[in-house]
């Protein structure tokens, strides 16, 4: 029987650790990828909350219950993407911190 050779399937994707790549190396690839992807993703389901928010104040027709429960939404997400913007600069600084 012949031996079939995967390595060059796998090599990608599995993490190798050794004189390829290192710790930092993976830090600074794939954990930036994922803090990347998470802030847009947070950044995106802010602005359509955003967008709700408009929605919900303009077709409140002046109830204070509706114009309340859309000025708390607009809060909300606006304090939410604070959040997760002083959270990533959080991490990143540690990171730099760690890897150094």
């Amino acid at each position: 029987m012949s031996k079939i050779d995967i390595s060059g399937i796998v090599s990608g994707l599995l993490p190798t650790f050794g004189s390829d790549s290192d710790i930092e190396d993976l830090i600074g690839t794939k954990v930036a990828d994922a803090i990347n992807f998470f802030t847009g993703f947070a950044a995106l389901v802010a602005v359509v909350l955003i967008i709700v928010s408009g929605y919900m104040f303009i077709t409140s027709s002046g109830d204070p219950d509706k114009v309340d429960k859309a000025g708390k939404t607009l809060s909300g997400t606006i304090v939410g993407l604070i959040i997760v913007f002083i959270a990533r600069i959080l991490v990143e600084f540690v990171l730099k911190v760690v890897v150094k």
